[in-house]
């Protein structure tokens, strides 16, 4: 079905969330840069502008978004086919905050029929023909949101530093919409590589991108590292209890021997050889002020290194999930 531009359970066209129909034309014009194509929204701040399109690349081709769903399915199967960890029941109500090409949302919607998904995102890159039950909304999701009714599940996923800046805000707007007993969760990995025997090289040029990358990000306000324990604290101090977490590893390339792992790590190669040149153009041209040849040999080293089968690599990969309290007044 076409999305639905009438209300929904979930706010009106003068909200903070925009349905497709009430979106301004100015949304879905994007810039050229490098031969890339990013967002063009204007009327958010210089940080958000910049880091909202760089660290997905030109997410306005189908090359960048089949590498966003690449790293969908790496997750899904590290996690077991599981969308979410948080124990909750029967949800009615559920939002996916930074949705990208809304596939968590689409399949969630598939697997509670009865339920009602929205994904909000910047970019309007998510298909116009959904199930009934799921509509995609244009906005961003660190304002301030406007719901109907209050909500079972809020999920997000890979949103830190780049979608989400202000976890106090993001979690404190959670609170505030989430039904009493209702869930929020946030999937995130920490984008710093590690390996337990120590098999990257000194001169690793995979670790030498990383550190440009984050410089880069760095300059835009953002900060692309965290932590489980760090996310959990933010939780709490929201108010939020029965805070769980679960901990494991994305890996980088298909170099276990355990079957799931190597899976993984080959949507994860695959997903970063296919668009590394995608996510890397912004951050070391425009805040790094590299040239563009001089960043395309040096990504052919990354490249190939990557491919490196003695190179054990993976990032910290958590999901942390919360809780509101049933009675919110007897824990404030």
């Amino acid at each position: 079905a076409e999305p639905n531009d009438e209300d929904s359970a979930y706010g009106d066209d003068e909200g903070s969330a925009l349905h497709y129909g009430s979106v301004s034309s100015s949304i879905y014009n994007f810039r050229m840069e490098n031969g890339r194509t990013y967002h063009a929204v204007s009327n958010f701040n210089l940080w958000k502008e910049w880091s909202s399109d760089i660290f997905v690349g030109s997410t306005r081709t189908e090359k960048e978004q089949d590498r966003m769903d690449l790293v969908y399915h790496a997750i899904l199967r590290l996690f077991d086919g599981k969308p979410f960890f948080a124990p909750v029941i029967n949800p009615q109500r559920i939002v996916d905050m930074g949705t990208g090409t809304g596939i968590w949302a689409l399949d969630v919607g598939d697997q509670y029929p009865e339920a009602q998904v929205v994904g909000i995102d910047l970019s309007p890159i998510q298909p116009k023909w959904v199930s009934p039950n799921v509509e995609f909304r244009i906005d961003d999701i660190e304002s301030n949101w406007v719901f109907e009714k209050p909500l079972d599940l809020i999920h997000s996923r890979l949103c830190m530093g780049n979608a989400i800046r202000n976890w106090k805000h993001y979690l404190s707007e959670s609170y505030r919409c989430l039904r009493p007993g209702g869930w929020v969760e946030a999937q995130e990995f920490d984008l710093l590589p590690r390996s337990d025997d120590d098999s990257f090289p000194p001169d690793s040029t995979i670790l030498e991108w990383h550190k440009h990358f984050h410089d880069g990000m760095a300059k835009a306000g953002c900060n692309m590292r965290g932590s489980a324990q760090e996310l959990k604290d933010h939780m709490e101090d929201a108010g939020f209890v029965n805070v769980g977490i679960v901990d494991t590893k994305l890996h980088m390339a298909p170099w276990s021997e355990d079957k799931k792992f190597k899976e993984v790590g080959g949507f994860m190669m695959l997903s970063m050889m296919d668009d590394i040149s995608g996510m890397s153009m912004a951050v070391f041209t425009r805040l790094l002020g590299w040239d563009p040849l001089e960043l395309e040999v040096f990504l052919a080293h990354v490249r190939k290194e990557w491919r490196n089968k003695d190179i054990h690599g993976y990032w910290p990969m958590f999901a942390v999930y919360g809780q509101k309290p049933l009675d919110p007044d007897a824990t404030s």
